[in-house]
C-alpha cells in the first residue's frame, strides 16, 4: 500500500508531466501558426514578383533577392549579388514579346521559420529570328528571412526539354 505522502508525489508528477505536454502541444501549434503566416507572406511575395515580371521591372524583380541571392538559369552563367541579378533580368525581360509566368506546386517553411523552399513550374515564351519561341520547365527559390524580411537566397531553373 502507498503511503498518503508516496501518493501525493505521484499526483504531483502526474500533474507535472501533463502540464509539460500541454505546454509542448502549445508551442508547436504557436510554431505552426508562424509557419502559416511565412507560408502567407511568401505567397504574396510570389504574386508581387509576377507583377514585377508581367511590368518588365527588372529593379523590381532582382528588389526580391537577398543582397547576396544567386539566379542559376539554364544556360546562362551565375548572377550573385543585386547588380548581376538586376542584370539578368534585365537581359531576360528585354527580350521581344517576352511571356514568364511561374507557380508553386510546392513551398516548405523551416520549422525555425527562418529558411523556406518553394518548388514550381514555369513557361517562357519569346519572339527571336525564327519566330515565337516557347519553353516549360521547372524551378527550386530558396527563401530566407534577413532582417525580418523574406528574401530569396537562391533561384534555379532548369528547361523540361528544347524549347520550341
Amino acid at each position: 500500500m502507498l503511503s498518503s505522502r508516496t501518493l501525493s508525489l505521484l499526483t504531483l508528477l502526474l500533474l507535472l508531466i501533463g502540464i509539460a505536454a500541454c505546454a509542448d502541444k502549445t508551442a508547436t501549434l504557436s510554431v505552426r501558426a508562424d509557419i502559416s503566416a511565412d507560408e502567407q507572406k511568401i505567397r504574396e511575395l510570389g504574386q508581387k514578383w509576377d507583377a514585377a515580371v508581367r511590368a518588365k521591372d527588372a529593379v523590381a524583380c532582382a528588389g526580391f533577392y537577398a543582397s547576396d541571392g544567386a539566379m542559376l538559369n539554364a544556360d546562362a552563367p551565375l548572377a550573385q549579388g543585386t547588380a548581376a541579378i538586376t542584370a539578368a533580368w534585365q537581359r531576360l525581360l528585354s527580350m521581344r514579346n517576352v511571356g514568364l509566368t511561374f507557380a508553386s506546386t510546392q513551398l516548405i517553411v523551416s520549422n525555425g521559420g527562418d529558411m523556406a523552399y518553394d518548388v514550381g513550374t514555369y513557361e517562357l515564351s519569346f519572339d527571336d529570328d525564327n519566330g515565337m519561341v516557347k519553353d516549360v520547365g521547372k524551378y527550386v527559390t530558396v527563401w530566407k528571412k534577413v532582417g525580418g524580411e523574406w528574401k530569396v537566397a537562391a533561384d534555379i531553373s532548369n528547361s523540361d526539354g528544347a524549347m520550341k
